[in-house]
């Protein structure tokens, strides 16, 4: 999963992306939809679960914002910096950027560029992408909630529950597969997040897209949130993304084409992963204690399924989580009260596939620190 940018790589990142266009070749630009602003603060995050266990409490909507306050110079900031930043990256070849921003009452989406290369309809708000590694902040609930209830434990190795799955040499923990995947043996690396899903899987009797219904997406009422099968059909309103294959421009959301929509095939909106991450930051989707937990320690980069950022507006961290795959890229990123919160989507311009974190993937994230801090009106430095 992309790292933050170490020391002062960040204003190497920023500097190459938001203000050197030419640090890249620069394609014909793909037509953009214009700037959508939104100054009602989203839904309720979440309504009753008619299945599963009792449903997380209904969350009652803020007020609406007066005139006077509805935009703020910092947050006026912090649109200016991320309008430049989706302007250059489809100007790169980037053929979708989605953005919405929240700070307080204020509240801020963007929509640009084309649904696919082939029919080029413009990219809607509420359109759909892989999440990639965002993923396995919904998959550490469910394992979070298993916890709850008993019905396994942190430190328990992974072969208590899958005999004879994992070569590492020796045990592996449930911890260790939902923690930063440096910690984890390489051998069973790329398989951590398939091993949870076979762990939460047996123990719950039902296949995963049924426990993640159950868990998060009915009592958040999160309707454009899906796992998708392998090679099925793309959704209409799923954002195709693309790759360079032998020298050819290859659409990874098409059926039968090589599986390279990671992590389970998770897709959802950026109002979806925005309800999301606001919901769990303020305790409405597991305990308190879990909660922590998923947090980690106050030093690291990495809990169990949450990243970490630091938060210059309070002296503490944003919580959330990266994804990276083939033609894809995005970042949700929240203040520990979800007050504040910025999630951003590309298709990228195509490439050729790697192993390697993307350097835009590195770049966005530097690009949403630095855009969300400047969303308050005092840093610490």
């Amino acid at each position: 999963m992309p790292r933050r940018p170490a020391g002062g790589s960040l204003i190497t990142v920023l500097a190459c992306g938001l203000f050197l266009g030419g640090c890249t070749s620069t394609p014909e630009p793909l037509p953009a939809q214009p700037t959508t602003e939104v100054k009602t603060p989203p839904a309720p995050t979440a309504q009753p679960s008619t299945t599963g266990p009792p449903a997380a409490p209904t969350l009652t909507p803020a007020p609406l914002p007066s005139a006077s306050d509805a935009v703020t110079p910092a947050f006026q900031e912090l649109r200016a910096t991320l309008e430049l930043f989706s302007r250059e990256k489809l100007e790169e070849g980037a053929s979708a950027v989605l953005i919405k921003a929240k700070v307080g009452q204020q509240v801020w989406t963007l929509a640009e560029g084309v649904r696919s290369r082939d029919g080029r309809v413009p990219v809607q708000p509420g359109d759909r992408f892989p999440v990639g590694g965002q993923y396995r902040s919904f998959l550490a609930v469910s394992v979070m909630k298993l916890m709850e209830e008993g019905r396994l434990g942190l430190e328990d190795p992974v072969a208590a529950y899958l005999p004879g799955s994992l070569t590492a040499g020796r045990p592996v923990t449930i911890r260790e597969l939902l923690g930063d995947a440096r910690d984890v043996p390489a051998a069973v690396r790329s398989d951590a997040g398939s091993l949870l899903t076979r762990v939460v899987e047996q123990l719950r009797g039902a296949p995963l897209q049924a426990v993640l219904r159950t868990d998060v997406l009915a009592p958040l009422n999160l309707r454009s949130t899906q796992l998708l099968a392998a090679n099925t059909a793309a959704p209409d309103d799923l954002i195709h993304g693309y790759v360079q294959l032998d020298g050819e421009t290859v659409d990874v959301a098409g059926a039968g084409t090589p599986d390279v929509i990671a992590a389970g095939g998770l897709v959802s909106s950026v109002e979806d992963i925005s309800v999301f991450h606001a919901a769990l930051l303020r305790g409405h989707v597991i305990s308190p204690a879990s909660l922590i937990a998923m947090k980690g320690t106050v030093f690291a980069d990495y809990g169990l399924g949450l990243d970490h950022w630091d938060d210059r507006c309070t002296n503490g961290s944003y919580y959330g989580h990266v994804g990276d795959i083939p033609g894809y890229g995005s970042i949700s990123i929240s203040s520990a009260d979800g007050n504040r919160q910025l999630s951003i989507f590309m298709a990228y311009p195509p490439q050729p596939v790697s192993s390697q974190p993307s350097a835009l993937a590195l770049e966005m994230t530097g690009v949403a620190q630095v855009a969300l801090n400047s969303g308050c009106r005092f840093q610490f430095r």
